[in-house]
């Protein structure tokens, strides 16, 4: 690749790694907020090499592991900078880098297909200063690892299409596997990346439809093994380990686990075997996203290019995910977050290049789209802002209930830094994972990775725990072991533990009262 070629490629990279990183510092260590999720990928991998007994398997069976692999990586130097852990910095390193990977990867794919440089730096720059997506380089979830390694399977494929190389294929097929280890959306996308390659298969070729189908098998094969491996492999090691392949599934840990809780709330359960009101419900959510999508539509019309397959292929690929919260949501097995409808646009972000590329007008149409990308921009900001549409996201900037949550759980970590230092201390990492990764003794709690766990938890006055540390099951999920065996410890404790230390109403820590023979 030529120098020349590089440069925007390596600046936008650059840019966007460097302004991810300073925001993401900003939200974690200065204003000191963090979403769980993202802290509790960095707990899983902080497990394996800090917890009272480091091992592999510690990283966890209920979420994809690649990102806590990553971020492991990154804890090795947790001894010299503590705040990859305490901060959770180790993921938003993670995520700023693949942030700024994407952006690159547009520009690259603009160049691949011919389209003006300063056009493609336009739409990565207007596509990863969103502020939406922005905000998920820079607060350390897993969204925009997925993202990266679903663009890049959707660009390959466009150039699989274009030059029908293995090489294109083998590297979409690589990015799919990638994908998987990082989001179960991948079931989905991967089934709607076969769909669009059966569609151009069928269309494109001129062999009798017998070999044409052969075609589709063979490139299915390549295409589709690695992320089929890695599944049954990811379900092996559930069996081996936990004693149950499905484990990621049917724990009460899991998403659907968890989705019980919504059980409560009537915005989901009336949703429940209602096909049509589903449909409304992901429409009103997804429509923030699809902006782009329907310029493109838009100039489509205007080109008399609609009814063309290559069309169809971006609208499968464009609600492949989104379309999963509709099985979800029929099922009452999901939050229905708004993030998980944002797929589209990244999705249509990277197929813009090769839409370019096929523009009767090109002029017009990249103008059109900019202005789409643009319209987004406000569109998704004005989203963000609003707590019925988007509560993750409006809660993250304010100091509300999950601020004040954090902030108890700091208070729990400087106590117990200062005061119980020399402590044997019992609680559910589920839901402590901040406080442990704060600790500066994290070999003296006892979690729930650890082999006597279950023990210690059934009967604490026989074993070596001096305190128990437990959430309020009303304020955090309460769905922690601790609250699960002993549901009235928090609010009434019990004969043979007594209450030590209350942390604004969030967290209490009870000591074991020991039985003297």
């Amino acid at each position: 690749m030529a120098t020349a070629w590089k440069r925007p490629i390596v600046v936008i990279f650059i840019a966007v790694l460097l302004l991810e990183l300073a925001v993401g510092y900003y939200l974690t260590a200065i204003y000191g907020f963090m979403s769980g999720d993202a802290s509790s990928r960095v707990a899983n991998a902080f497990y394996v090499l800090y917890s009272r007994e480091p091992s592999l398997a510690n990283i966890g069976f209920i979420w994809n592991p690649l990102p806590s692999f990553m971020e492991m990586i990154i804890l090795v130097f947790y001894p010299l900078f503590p705040g990859l852990a305490t901060y959770g910095l180790a993921a938003v390193i993670v995520s700023s880098l693949f942030a700024a990977l994407t952006a690159a990867l547009i520009v690259k794919a603009g160049l691949q297909f011919g389209i003006n440089k300063w056009i493609s730096l336009i739409i990565a720059i207007l596509y990863a200063f969103n502020p939406y997506i922005f905000y998920y380089g820079a607060n350390g979830l897993t969204e925009v690892i997925f993202i990266y390694f679903i663009n890049l399977a959707v660009i390959q494929t466009l150039l699989w299409m274009r030059n029908d190389g293995s090489r294109t294929l083998v590297i979409a097929a690589l990015a799919l596997a990638f994908a998987f280890w990082t989001r179960y959306e991948t079931v989905f996308f991967g089934a709607a990346l076969a769909i669009v390659v059966l569609v151009w298969i069928v269309q494109s070729k001129q062999d009798p439809i017998k070999e044409r189908l052969q075609q589709v098998e063979g490139t299915w094969t390549v295409l589709l093994t690695p992320v089929v491996f890695s599944g049954l492999l990811w379900i092996f090691f559930n069996y081996t380990i936990m004693g149950d392949g499905f484990y990621f599934l049917t724990s009460t840990y899991g998403n659907l686990g968890q989705a019980d809780l919504l059980m409560s709330d009537d915005k989901y359960t009336s949703l429940m075997g209602h096909p049509i009101a589903t449909l409304i419900f992901v429409g009103e959510r997804l429509w923030y996203f699809c902006i782009p999508l329907m310029i493109i539509f838009v100039i489509r019309i205007i080109e008399r290019r609609l009814f063309r397959w290559d069309f169809l292929m971006l609208i499968i690929l464009a609600v492949s995910i989104p379309f999963m919260q509709v099985i979800l949501l029929l099922k009452g097995g999901t939050a229905a977050w708004i993030r998980y409808y944002m797929y589209a646009f990244p999705i249509v972000a990277v197929w813009t290049p090769y839409e370019i590329s096929q523009m009767k007008f090109r002029k017009t149409g990249s103008t059109l789209l900019i202005i789409g990308m643009l319209v987004s921009t406000v569109v998704m900001g004005m989203m963000m802002n609003n707590p019925k549409i988007a509560s993750d996201e409006y809660e993250a900037f304010r100091h509300n209930k999950l601020y004040a949550e954090q902030e108890a759980g700091a208070a729990a970590t400087a106590y117990i830094n200062e005061n119980l230092s020399d402590q044997k201390i019992l609680t559910d990492s589920f839901s402590s994972f901040r406080i442990i990764m704060g600790s500066k003794h994290p070999k003296n709690f006892i979690i729930t990775s650890d082999h006597d766990f279950k023990e210690s938890l059934d009967s604490p006055t026989d074993h070596e725990v001096d305190f128990i540390l437990l959430p309020n099951p009303q304020a955090v999920l309460s769905l922690d072991n601790v609250n699960q065996t002993y549901p009235n410890l928090y609010d009434q404790g019990a004969e043979w533990a007594t209450l030590y230390k209350e942390f604004n109403g969030f967290w209490r820590l009870y000591k074991v009262n020991k039985v003297v023979e």
